[in-house]
């Protein structure tokens, strides 16, 4: 069997025929966590996301907010071609220049260019698909929401896999490839007026806000034993370091401290999670795994990901080549 993880850029395009035929809902695929905060830039401002606390901590230690605030390397488009396909976003408006902007404890970049780079990435490689999270939204009124909403529908258009004409359990790569559609949009807000957009209760992504692994984990495993089978579901594999936590360590970063713990000692747990379909008093499976640095040891997270959908056709031959035996009573 081909190694799924031999071309990352164009993984989904690559999978067997048997796994395109599975929803999305239940493929294992990798996210980003915070996507876009490679783009704080240096003397970035503080955004209203942030602790009070680091309006002053940022006047003084600026590259230390910075270090902390910063959870991915790589550039959408080298997410992209990592294998990321869901991207978790923070979005602010920013006033007076009434743009949209993303944010992550500081403002990264203007919304524009990163969403035509991930639509131009669509373009080159049309059987991929992603899973667009817009998380978070910051000194939004619902004018801002409107403005928002149009922009998504503007920059992706026909290749948008829309809530008012279809279901979750239908959305696999093969019927999106054939429609042409490439792109689901969660937009978790009650503001949201677009009805092509998927609400928070189709795609369910508890926060664990633990910065111990071994307690992290066991947030993951209690959160997915409650997984619905109709929804997708988003495991987020990360540690949430306090003010309080980062202030003793202000000459080290989120990279060092947080994610590269999480890469050593929560890969194993990955490892041994099986995605796949479940129904009735099926045990939950795994659907999205998201992570700070996806970059740390060459993609290792993705590549891990990625590698689980081997469980499901493994579990699909076992079960078409083995024949039980029963004997009558």
């Amino acid at each position: 069997m081909a190694d799924f993880t031999e071309d990352l850029e164009n993984w989904m395009g690559k999978l067997p025929a048997e796994l395109k035929e599975i929803p999305i809902i239940n493929l294992a695929i990798p996210g980003s966590h915070d996507t876009m905060s490679y783009g704080i830039k240096n003397k970035a401002p503080v955004a209203p996301d942030a602790d009070p606390v680091v309006e002053t901590l940022n006047k003084f230690i600026p590259c230390v907010v910075r270090r902390w605030a910063v959870t991915q390397r790589y550039t959408i488009q080298e997410q992209l071609k990592s294998g990321v396909r869901y991207f978790d976003l923070r979005i602010c408006m920013k006033r007076p220049e009434n743009k949209f902007y993303f944010v992550h404890g500081l403002f990264c970049e203007e919304i524009t260019e990163p969403l035509e780079q991930l639509k131009d990435f669509l373009r080159t490689h049309p059987k991929e698909f992603v899973v667009l999270d817009c998380q978070h939204f910051y000194l939004f009124n619902p004018t801002d929401h409107c403005v928002l909403s149009a922009e998504l529908n503007r920059v992706f258009d026909k290749k948008i896999y829309s809530r008012n004409v279809n279901q979750l359990k239908d959305c696999t790569l093969a019927s999106a490839t054939s429609m042409g559609k490439q792109i689901l949009i969660v937009y978790r807000s009650d503001a949201c007026v677009n009805d092509r957009f998927w609400l928070s209760q189709d795609w369910p992504t508890p926060w664990p806000n633990e910065i111990n692994v071994k307690k992290l984990q066991q947030y993951l495993d209690e959160s997915l034993a409650q997984r619905s089978a109709d929804t997708g579901f988003v495991s987020q594999c990360v540690l949430t370091p306090s003010v309080r936590y980062i202030v003793p360590r202000f000459m080290s970063s989120l990279r060092t401290t947080c994610a590269k713990t999480v890469d050593k000692q929560l890969m194993d747990w990955i490892k041994l999670q099986t995605p796949g379909i479940f129904v009735g008093e099926d045990k939950p499976r795994t659907n999205v795994f998201l992570a700070d640095f996806v970059d740390i040891a060459d993609n290792q997270f993705c590549k891990v990901v990625i590698g689980l959908n081997k469980k499901i056709l493994d579990k699909e031959n076992n079960s078409t080549h083995s024949s039980p035996s029963k004997k009558s009573l």
